[in-house]
């Protein structure tokens, strides 16, 4: 399936001697989900962007996809990031960290790590906001009264 970061993507593999091997599968993640259940935008030290979108069922990140803005090392770390928390349930999402996308990658030049913090970062904002969604859902549920409100 062709995308508008395909072009980006061949770059890659230019850039990161392990890209070959990421960027097989690095296409099927650089889109929006079908159907989102929460989504963060996240803006680098850099200037550099990613949206994360998540579909998330049971407690598990469903779907994880993201539209990344800027250099090749953001298009790679977002994809990379996509790929890692794809099926892991929400803690072992939160768990991750901007190391575990560099390792994912096979390698990422220190002066590029921010790029993998960027997209981490966008994911913890993208899982903040489903909990903020979930409660505003529960909290209707119950009349708009937070669990054991009124009692004494």
């Amino acid at each position: 399936m062709e995308t508008k970061h395909s072009q980006h993507l061949e770059e890659v593999i230019a850039v990161l001697p392990s890209g070959r091997r990421f960027c097989q599968h690095a296409g099927h993640n650089l889109e929006n989900c079908r159907s989102v259940t929460s989504s963060a935008d996240g803006v680098g030290s850099c200037g550099d962007k990613i949206q994360v979108d998540l579909r998330v069922r049971g407690g598990l990140l469903e779907e994880v996809k993201c539209t990344p803005e800027g250099c090749l090392y953001t298009v790679a770390c977002a994809s990379a990031m996509s790929m890692l928390a794809t099926g892991c349930s929400i803690e072992q999402a939160l768990k991750l960290q901007p190391e575990d996308v560099a390792r994912k990658l096979g390698e990422l030049p220190e002066d590029h790590l921010h790029c993998a913090r960027l997209a981490i970062n966008t994911l913890g904002d993208a899982i903040a906001e489903y909990y903020r969604k979930t409660l505003a859902i529960d909290r209707a549920k119950i009349g708009g009264r937070s669990p054991g409100a009124g009692k004494e």
